[in-house]
């Protein structure tokens, strides 16, 4: 019996499957099958040999380049079919506002769909938004460092001016948020944040597979309005990577960042998320308009804007985010 299981798990490695999918097919034989030596087959000797002899032949590589542009993603964000907000399609809404959530707050997507849309859960300032969890929900791992985090988002560039600042303000999460709350507001029938906009569940929340389908169509459509391939696999999980190597690479503390992600220790970040995102392709390439084509270096940011952001207190990641993409500038003209 146990050589058929081993056979049957060997054929699955052949397909491509991970040692770690081997270990939850290898689980969920142990659950329906007979013990053998009076032991559960996953705690059996020869599958804990079997299973570390697979960690030898295929050790997990981490990925260390970042698998899609975060760069070319928010470019595109700023232009169609994701603007203008108040006549765009509510599905491309959709996308744009959960992408830019998650990518600034750094969060699970279980702790965004966590997120609630009325006071005190909400709460829009002039120059921030507050967002909070139902007091109910229970995060991965239950702590009280964990548990009941606030997301405080500042505005990017409140006062546009230039062409530049205003194509940027179109990323400013609150505004999108505004906009998202009101176009909801008819069919809204949960106070969760995100709701779904069609179907059957029009109006409910939206669950975290939801989000995430969410999450990677709005990379699929920003590489498709680059004329660009989309590299695959894509998953919802990479936003927490990209988005902390982005900011870690503009200048801000690691402390913070790991604040914000909520990781208790640097450590999870440097082992797991930590990516060269200086040596991505596309950033060798440089970055796109909505046609394909380069911007010019002063689309990429305003070092005022920066200057302001940095200058918040706490720990802001959206400077990160944000100054990721204005960093050429920032480079070449600030102190």
């Amino acid at each position: 019996d146990m050589q058929q299981i081993f056979q049957f798990l060997l054929g699955l490695i052949d397909e491509g499957l991970s040692v770690s999918s081997i270990k939850v097919f290898l689980a969920a034989i142990s659950c329906f099958h007979i013990k053998v030596d009076g032991s559960p087959v996953f705690s059996h000797p020869l599958s804990k040999c079997f299973l570390k002899g697979l960690v030898n032949l295929y050790p997990p590589v981490p990925r260390l380049v970042p698998q899609w542009s975060l760069s070319l993603v928010l470019t595109q964000l700023m232009h169609k079919p994701f603007e203008p907000l108040a006549s765009s399609d509510l599905s491309f809404l959709s996308y744009k506002v959960a992408f830019l959530l998650a990518i600034t707050s750094l969060r699970r997507v279980g702790e965004i769909a966590a997120l609630c849309c009325d006071p005190p859960y909400m709460e829009f300032y002039p120059n921030r938004v507050v967002l909070r969890p139902r007091p109910t929900f229970l995060p991965k791992v239950v702590s009280k460092f964990h548990m009941g985090q606030t997301v405080s988002l500042p505005v990017f560039l409140p006062e546009p001016h230039s062409a530049a600042e205003k194509a940027l303000h179109t990323l400013d999460l609150r505004r999108c948020l505004l906009f998202y709350l009101k176009r909801t507001a008819d069919f809204r029938v949960d106070r969760s944040l995100f709701v779904c906009f069609r179907g059957p569940r029009k109006g409910r929340a939206a669950s975290s597979q939801t989000i995430s389908r969410w999450l990677v169509q709005a990379i699929r459509l920003a590489y498709s309005s680059a004329n660009r391939d989309c590299p695959l696999p894509l998953r919802a999980h990479s936003l927490r990577a990209q988005g902390a190597s982005a900011a870690f690479s503009s200048g801000l503390r690691l402390e913070d960042i790991c604040r914000s992600a909520t990781w208790s220790a640097p450590s999870t970040f440097i082992r797991h998320y930590a990516l060269d995102v200086d040596s991505s392709k596309d950033e060798a390439e440089g970055r796109l308009d909505g046609q394909g084509q380069a911007l010019p270096l002063g689309l990429h940011g305003l070092p005022v804007s920066i200057r302001w952001l940095y200058g918040q207190p706490g720990p802001v990641i959206v400077c990160g985010i944000f100054g990721f993409l204005a960093r050429p500038l920032e480079e070449a003209t600030l102190p």
